[in-house]
């Protein structure tokens, strides 16, 4: 049986960008690694990782050189993607639940409900909304 966990993208980004967490991601990620845990994401996930790797070029906060490593630290992750409309709809129902003005995090959310998984974000505020209703949403900060 597979065991599933949900990471966002602020989650894998934290491992290959200097962030607050980065020292808790990596160890995340680790951990893991070494449960056999099987990762997963919506399909969003790797115009996320891009887009965020692009503005950091853009920012000044790392080079085009690190900018293609951290890229393909990143591409080497297994991370299996999850798209449909079933779940695109659930994503809805979240961010109309949690009053988001967009859908983007809520796609994750869609996919931990449909695996029935924990789904893991550095993304604070992200979790003061949705973490005292659903429990199985994990922060960063609560790693020691």
């Amino acid at each position: 049986m597979t065991s599933w966990t949900v990471t966002d993208a602020s989650l894998l980004l934290a491992t290959v960008l200097e962030e607050n967490h980065s020292d808790r991601a990596t160890r995340l990620f680790d951990q893991f690694i070494q449960q056999q845990q099987q990762l997963a994401a919506p399909r969003l996930l790797r115009y996320e990782l891009v887009s965020v790797v692009r503005k950091s070029v853009y920012s000044d906060l790392i080079t085009v050189d690190e900018a293609q490593i951290a890229l393909d630290t990143l591409f080497e992750k297994r991370v299996r993607l999850f798209f449909n409309e079933a779940l695109l709809r659930r994503a809805y129902a979240f961010a109309t639940q949690f009053n988001r003005p967009a859908v983007y995090d809520s796609q994750y959310l869609a996919v931990a409900e449909f695996l029935g998984c924990d789904f893991w974000t550095v993304d604070e505020r992200f979790y003061n909304t949705v973490g005292p209703t659903l429990s199985w949403v994990k922060w960063i900060g609560e790693l020691t």
